[in-house]
């Protein structure tokens, strides 16, 4: 190809404008959602890629089987540390535990996130301050280490390092400054203390590696060590530990039928982000699968096809309708080698145009997408990767103007120049029919698969989950502070202050179920039944409006915490043996409790979980449930003031209890969105494909079209004339997305235990706005064709 040949391109597009705006833009479309796409799949595919020797390090992750749900953890127990160091197979070993401290400078607090880890921390995760050194700060206990961004929240613009700040009420010294980690991390750090800093106390730290306390630990093992033979040492080693031993022998360990309390398990750290184990559990938001993150580059790759599609078939026709100079440069002695360098320098030059407008788009549209995945990527446009996506463009445009190209050569000078050439063959005709198919197709599918996940996830965020949460908002008390003098009084006060009536504590809220207290009762009958349990203050039911199935419910004005009552809901009623959920009332708990009534049933889990049974005590609950009239801006600078007297040292956190129900489907509603917006632009091409084909089917069958105008049809024949392949196409394209889009769908419900009456509206919808697309992008052309003059049609041209 010749700079010439580019610049007749250029004039071509340039001769066209409005054909060529709507050709580059099809085009950019595709590639800046391709770039968006591929862009996130790189960021899934990337996680860890910093970490030296990535290959060597393990994660150690744990499943405490007590639970009824029980799921893998991406953390274990602290003291597994010592064991693997002790093994000989490990070369470095780190914890990292979150400490769930306050960070304040001065008297203002600060919403950073606080971790201690060990020294050899720096090493493990290829750490290097920009200022001090990493290694030493984690040895000081008096010292601490903050991340660039960290620092700058702390001291804006003003050096940090020798900075004083308290942390958990104790005061630190900045002595190590350090790049911010990476986007894609499943280790991300604000603040940095060693496991010696006197910021973590030295009781809670000793509890921590003696008992039960658990954090992320990282082994990186040495060259030849068996990493099975290390996780069977872990595993023996906790199964000899003196909890689970304890737990072993009691009725509790007994239910367990021979199971371990806790199994351990060694997960390399370039697998962790897509592990299964942990992307089924709560921690899901932070993994991903691979299958999706797989479908993502289909999909990619899918949009930008059909952008192509629509190329070729636009380019099929600007082949056909320029003939005659075809003709004249052949005769003129243009040879085939020629005619392909022009035709395939035009298709270069307009996918150029369009990869680099997609780059503008891709950028442009960025926040939104960054938001819509949940992920930041801010590090996706690279210089390298810029590139990377030009020269696609360019190997794009050589792949899409090679059909245009091989018309041009098929082209016979005679009948060209003669006005009798102005048709494709059948097989490409059929060609551009099959790629409309599977435009529609793929737009089907999508559009179908986005209205069963969109409804699915609408109706589980909004079923009722045993009360309405209208008016009610939720606020976290400082951890551990549930049972202080200090959290009654607020909680006391905050029921003063005007605008809130009422208030009542729970463990945790609903729509987290996060916090696992589980307890082993003994039946009559000598059975071990696991319960859930779920402390509350007494007026919680009735600060929701819940009414009880049978009995009563809890009441202020009569129970009080620590009173030898509790509330059950029907399946641990029917789990304990009584043979209706009634007969339990009344009835008295193996350690004398007295089961004073049935809840209904309350969603503390999401519909993919099937409810399980709970037993209501009396207890103080870190998670306060408040009524208000007030929106949360405005409760909470009502409530600031109050928080602040009381928990200065920490941020106040309020939310409304819907957002927290809507959050269980948070995965599934941005997988709605994503779904969402590839089916339009999806849809959006399917249109702009058939517009094209329409415009070239009436051109190509003007002739016939007036004949039967001059034999007497009318309009309406002629718009039938015209839609029935229109029509066909859509119906196959429907045979085909429709039936995938089905079985796509199936598959996504078959994780929920409760599912939305979905049906076949979803396939029924999107057929039918396929069909009104279809409408709108062909009615031009109909309506021409029902206008047609039949001297202006029949005139030689």
């Amino acid at each position: 190809m010749k700079a010439a040949d580019f610049r007749i391109g250029w004039r071509l597009l340039a001769q066209q404008r409005g054909a060529s705006a709507a050709v580059i833009l099809g085009l950019a479309v595709g590639f800046a959602a391709c770039f968006l796409l591929l862009g996130f799949v790189g960021y899934s595919l990337g996680y860890d890629s910093q970490v030296p020797q990535r290959e060597r390090v393990l994660l150690v992750k744990q499943r405490i089987n007590l639970f009824i749900r029980p799921e893998w953890q991406n953390f274990a127990y602290l003291s597994l540390r010592d064991v693997a160091q002790r093994s000989g197979a490990v070369g470095m070993a780190s914890i990292v535990k979150e400490l769930d401290l306050p960070v304040q400078r001065g008297e203002r607090p600060y919403a950073l996130n606080v971790q201690a880890v060990d020294a050899d921390f720096a090493s493990l995760f290829g750490v290097t301050a920009l200022q001090g050194d990493l290694r030493s700060t984690l040895a000081q206990p008096d010292a601490v280490a903050l991340t660039q961004t960290a620092a700058r929240k702390l001291f804006a613009d003003a050096s940090a390092l020798g900075q004083l700040l308290q942390i958990g009420g104790v005061t630190l010294k900045v002595r190590a400054i350090l790049p911010d980690h990476q986007r894609n991390t499943t280790v991300p750090y604000e603040v940095l203390v060693g496991t010696l800093s006197s910021a973590w106390p030295a009781a809670q730290r000793e509890a921590a590696f003696a008992g039960r306390g658990r954090g992320a630990i990282y082994l990186q093992m040495r060259p030849g060590a068996d990493p099975d033979a290390l996780a069977a040492l872990l595993q023996q080693a906790v199964n000899d530990s003196p909890q689970d031993r304890q737990v072993r022998g009691a009725s509790m360990g007994r239910a367990l039928n021979g199971r371990n309390v806790t199994d351990i398990a060694l997960l390399p750290l370039a697998q962790a982000y897509f592990d299964a184990d942990l992307y089924n559990s709560r921690a899901a938001a932070r993994h991903g699968q691979r299958a999706s993150v797989a479908g993502l580059a289909v999909l990619a790759l899918l949009i930008l096809a059909l952008a192509v599609i629509n190329y070729v078939n636009l380019a099929t026709v600007r082949t056909l309708r320029r003939q005659r100079e075809i003709g004249v440069r052949k005769l003129l002695g243009a040879g085939a080698a020629r005619l392909v360098q022009q035709f395939l320098a035009e298709s270069v030059l307009t996918a150029l145009l369009a990869a680099a407008a997609g780059l503008l788009l891709a950028w442009l549209a960025l926040p939104l997408f960054a938001e819509l995945v949940q992920r930041p990527l801010d590090d996706i446009f690279t210089a390298w990767r810029c590139a990377g996506a030009l020269l696609f463009g360019v190997l794009t445009g050589l792949c899409a103007g090679a059909y245009p190209a091989w018309c041009a050569l098929r082209v016979r000078p005679g009948p060209a120049l003669a006005g009798r050439g102005n048709s494709e063959t059948a097989a490409g005709l059929w060609l551009r029919r099959v790629l409309t198919v599977l435009q529609f197709g793929a737009a089907m599918a999508l559009c179908a698969a986005t209205l069963a996940v969109g409804w699915q996830s609408w109706y589980g965020s909004h079923a009722s989950p045993g009360f309405t949460p209208d008016g009610l908002l939720v606020l976290d008390l400082p951890p551990g502070s549930e049972e202080s003098p200090q959290a009654r009084a607020f909680e006391e006060a905050l029921a003063r202050l005007p605008g809130i009536a009422g208030v009542a504590g729970i463990a945790e809220a609903v729509g987290r179920d996060s916090s696992k207290v589980v307890g082993s009762v003994r039946t009559r009958d000598g059975r071990d039944v696991r319960l859930e349990y779920k402390p509350m203050t007494p007026g919680w039911f009735a600060l929701h409006r819940i009414v009880p199935l049978h009995g009563r419910l809890f009441d202020a004005a009569q129970d009080r915490i620590g009173s030898q009552v509790v509330v059950l809901n029907a399946a641990a009623a029917l789990a304990l043996g009584y043979p209706t959920p009634q007969a339990a009332v009344g009835q008295a708990m193996p350690d004398g409790q007295v089961i004073i009534g049935i809840a209904p049933p309350i969603r503390f889990q999401d519909m993919r979980q099937a409810a399980q049974p709970m037993l209501f005590d009396l207890r103080h609950g870190g998670a306060l449930s408040l009524r208000s009239k007030d929106d949360v801006a405005a409760a909470h600078a009502r409530i600031e003031p109050l928080w602040r007297r009381y928990f200065p040292e920490r941020m106040l956190e309020l939310r409304t209890a819907q957002s927290l129900l809507t959050g269980m489907y948070a995965e599934d509603l941005r997988l709605a969105r994503m779904l969402g917006l590839a089916s339009l632009i999806a849809m959006l091409l399917a249109a702009f494909g058939i517009y094209v084909l329409s415009a070239y089917s009436v051109q190509r069958r003007s002739r016939e079209i007036v004949l039967r105008k001059l034999h007497g049809a009318g309009r309406a024949a002629i718009a039938r004339l015209v839609g029935r392949e229109f029509m066909l196409l859509l119906a196959a394209g429907a045979v085909l997305g429709l039936p995938l889009a089905n079985l796509g769908i199936a598959r996504y419900l078959a994780g929920f235990v409760e599912r939305a009456p979905v049906g076949a509206w979803p396939l029924a919808a999107a057929l039918l706005l396929a069909m009104l697309v279809a409408l709108l992008a062909t009615v031009r052309h109909t309506w021409s064709a029902m206008r047609m003059a039949p001297a202006q049609a029949l005139r030689a041209d």
